[in-house]
């Protein structure tokens, strides 16, 4: 999540005004500060991971999976949302955003699977195993499920409070944090959605 956002983040200042030449002689330090805030910088510091801008970016980095990686996982996400009623398009571009369809996928902060599930939210919806698709996808579903009864289905708050946390929600006066990578993960995904 950070990385994909924090990429994406670093690509706009590029086409914005740095010369690809000037990127590729750099080292590039970027990171989020406690407020949601971009930070790059050319030297290491505390809580900022490096980039190469000029490295090939992986499918899994991309913004947009690929269409055999979304087609391989349909129909257990249509499986998933008939089963704990949500948009089945809806659960396709958390999905996508989350982990852009890979079952692997690991983030920095130790979310896993197809729905990014951290381990106390996968206890809380029966999830014995992280790794596996299905239980994944139906965890993690039945949370986004729950985050919309919670918050009286007001998706940008659910959507919100699976990025943030529930609690981060409340703690903003029930209303999306104004943090930048929540407020572009809302963004994101209401823009696949409305495919």
């Amino acid at each position: 999540m950070h990385r994909s956002v924090i990429q994406a983040a670093l690509a706009s200042s590029i086409a914005l005004g740095a010369s690809a030449s000037s990127v590729q002689a750099a080292s590039i330090y970027a990171g989020l500060s406690a407020d949601g805030r971009l930070v790059v910088a050319e030297q290491p510091a505390l809580g900022l991971r490096f980039f190469d801008a000029s490295a090939p970016r992986r499918a899994a980095n991309l913004p947009h999976a690929p269409a055999s990686a979304a087609t391989r996982w349909r129909p257990l996400i249509q499986q998933v949302a008939d089963e704990v009623g949500i948009d089945v398009a809806l659960l396709q571009a958390v999905v996508s955003q989350e982990s852009s369809f890979n079952p692997r996928a690991v983030s920095p902060a130790g979310a896993v699977g197809l729905m990014q599930l951290m381990p106390g939210t996968a206890r809380r919806f029966g999830v014995r195993d992280r790794f596996d698709p299905a239980q994944n996808l139906r965890g993690g579903a039945r949370y986004l499920v729950w985050l919309l009864d919670h918050f009286n289905q007001d998706l940008d708050l659910a959507l919100a409070a699976y990025n943030a946390g529930e609690g981060s929600v409340r703690r903003h006066g029930n209303r999306v944090p104004p943090f930048a990578e929540t407020q572009a993960y809302v963004r994101a995904i209401q823009q696949r959605y409305a495919y």
